[in-house]
């Protein structure tokens, strides 16, 4: 094994690779390679049932982060690794009183997507509820060691067929003696007067998203949730934007926080963010549309009535900014800072040393920036590419064996499943990641006001320049005219020109779009690309199934996206099909269409093999057989 100073070493040569004027990040490949290697790694260690689990050990909590990076890689629920975890975690997790543990059993089975498991998922989140603090957190333990006589009693009563469906398509009712239980915790900890327990923010995080998994399994929490907003805008630092490893509402600013509880505090945001626009769009129902006034006209069989006009499709209005708003793009900015300090000095950003623990220039603090990247839909951060800057350090630092040693000092079992994590993009909260990203400001909000900082003067700019030849238009045609316009603007006018022929009427400004992300790059092209997308999410299901089939691979990625983006699953098949599509960014967007529409993943990998392509349509085709019947 190469030795830890050499590794850093390597670790930091990346580094400076993201941000040299001629080297490169990690490529697509490597990316995917390391994913596979590591993923590699994890099945090798848990494929004849892993190590051996005490009633309270650290090592469940390791076999539920590697279940969760396996199954985001796109391992199969029935892989022989995935089932040991899932077998393991079912065993222990009725003995477990301690948040990460509860939290994180609780975080695997949500994924793993069985519903026999949802019982023992809504026991694991009463036990949260009734560990939650009068400040809206967690600490260590959320309730007392577990009898054996519980564990007995809540095995021989927790069964799935007890379940009452919800009304209309909502989740299952809370099992009556989870209800029971929950009642006789919260009996017990009023008796044991815990109301003035401490917590932190570290173990809060874990509970924030195990609370939004619970909604979904019928657990009411609500309250919870209300607790959370209060505690992450009564405690936030003014001045950093940060917030204190110890200390909620009551107890603020207890301690410098580290660069990890920037993103704990962002993730309890997001879940008032997005209940703020569940709640707006529920106020939004459109009136009933009013019958034509009848004519005596229409009786006449020459009367040719006047085609009424379509009005204009209109955005949706500006949200004045209220607190949550300023307390999210504080924290955005604090980060933002944080990151670019930490590339000044060449320190923390990743791994300082062997890591200073609590989110300290280790794994932990990376794992947590991918999933608020990822859950507030941001490309770049402060002005930096988070991932490219991250995927570039895991690739050079990865282990022979596919693991990570270097990053903290969680030990291999933890670190591994934090860098597969990281590199899948994992979004462990889909439902909740696509309300926050719903919101019309959320972009502007999460954006924050500052100007990116190039913290490294002497690099050249990544900007990507206005091309300065036109496209070949021997013919005249109107839509490669448009398209040569758009790709020569440049600044305000590019914006403006594009949002133009996004909302425009007519087949020639598609066209346009698409000839525009075709011949653009960076940034221009991702934008480019969104504005293509956004246009077909107004097309209907017959037209997005033709442009799916279309000749320009642009054109059918992004009509792949608007079937996920329009949440019709009758576009379930067209998906798979586009599976095997010719060109991979086709096939990662009717993947990611998938998994947003299904919450399954059956691959395939990131940069696949034709062979890989065929496997996984046909996964994906004999799942939703079984699903229809």
């Amino acid at each position: 094994m190469i030795a830890t100073a050499a590794r850093l070493t390597v670790l930091f040569a990346g580094l400076l690779a993201v941000l040299g004027p001629t080297a490169h990040g990690a490529t697509p490949r490597e990316i995917d390679r390391a994913i596979q290697a590591g993923t590699a790694a994890l099945k090798a260690r848990y494929d004849k049932g892993g190590p051996a689990i005490g009633a309270q050990d650290t090592t469940l909590g390791a076999a539920c982060l590697a279940g969760l990076a396996l199954l985001e890689a796109g391992t199969p629920v029935n892989d022989p690794a995935v089932k040991s975890i899932a077998n393991t975690v079912r065993t222990h997790a009725y003995t477990q009183n301690r948040t990460y543990y509860v939290a994180l059993s609780l975080m695997f089975l949500d994924r793993f997507g069985d519903s026999n498991d949802v019982p023992l998922i809504q026991m694991l989140a009463v036990r949260l509820l009734v560990g939650q603090t009068a400040g809206g957190g967690w600490t260590y333990e959320c309730c007392p060691s577990i009898p054996q006589t519980d564990v007995d009693w809540l095995k021989a009563n927790l069964k799935a067929n007890q379940l009452v469906a919800g009304a209309a398509g909502k989740p299952p009712k809370l099992h009556t003696d989870a209800e029971r239980y929950g009642q006789a915790l919260t009996a017990a900890k009023a008796q044991a007067n815990g109301a003035g327990m401490t917590d932190d923010n570290s173990n809060t995080q874990f509970a924030v998203i195990a609370m939004w998994m619970a909604r979904k399994h019928g657990v009411p929490v609500d309250t919870a949730l209300d607790l959370i907003e209060k505690r992450f805008i009564a405690s936030q630092d003014g001045r950093t934007g940060n917030w204190a490893y110890s200390g909620g509402v009551a107890a603020s600013g207890m301690g410098v926080g580290s660069p990890s509880m920037y993103c704990a505090g962002l993730l309890g945001m997001a879940t008032g963010v997005a209940r703020r626009e569940e709640r707006r769009l529920k106020a939004e129902v459109p009136p009933p549309k009013k019958e034509p006034a009848k004519s005596d006209k229409l009786d006449d069989p020459f009367y040719n009535p006047p085609t009424p006009k379509e009005p204009a499709p209109k955005k949706a209005p500006a949200r004045p900014a209220d607190e949550r708003d300023a307390v999210v793009q504080r924290a955005f900015a604090g980060l933002g800072l944080t990151i670019a300090d930490q590339i000044r000095t060449g320190k923390g950003l990743l791994f300082a040393g062997e890591g200073g623990g609590h989110g300290i220039g280790d794994l932990y603090f990376l794992w947590s920036l991918e999933r608020v990247g990822v859950v507030y839909g941001q490309e770049k951060i402060g002005g930096f590419d988070w991932y490219d800057i991250g995927s570039t350090a895991l690739v050079r630092s990865q282990n022979r064996d596919g693991t990570w040693t270097v990053g903290g000092s969680y030990g291999t079992e933890v670190n591994t499943p934090f860098a597969v994590l990281f590199l899948c993009r994992s979004n462990l909260a889909r439902d909740l990641s696509s309300k926050v990203q719903k919101d019309p400001t959320s972009t502007e909000m999460r954006a924050g006001v500052q100007k990116p900082v190039d913290v490294v003067p002497t690099r050249t700019s990544t900007a990507v320049p206005a091309p300065t030849i036109d496209l070949p238009n021997p013919t005249g045609d109107e839509a490669i005219t448009l398209a040569s316009k758009i790709l020569k603007a440049s600044g305000g006018d590019w914006a403006k020109l594009l949002a133009e022929t996004r909302d425009a009427k007519g087949t020639t400004q598609t066209r346009a779009l698409v000839l525009a992300a075709t011949h653009s790059a960076g940034d221009r092209k991702a934008a480019a690309r969104e504005a293509l997308t956004e246009r077909l999410c107004r097309m209907n299901a017959a037209t997005l199934r033709t442009m799916l089939k279309a000749n320009e691979p642009e054109l059918r990625r992004s009509a792949a996206l608007a079937c996920a983006m329009k949440d019709d699953k009758d576009h379930i098949p067209d998906l798979i099909a586009a599976i095997t599509d010719a060109d991979d960014a086709v096939t990662r967007a009717a993947k990611a269409g998938l998994k947003s529409l299904t919450g399954k993943d059956f691959g395939p990998p990131a940069v696949p093999t034709a062979e890989q392509k065929t496997a996984a349509a046909t996964a994906w085709r004999e799942w939703y057989v079984k699903e229809k019947k």
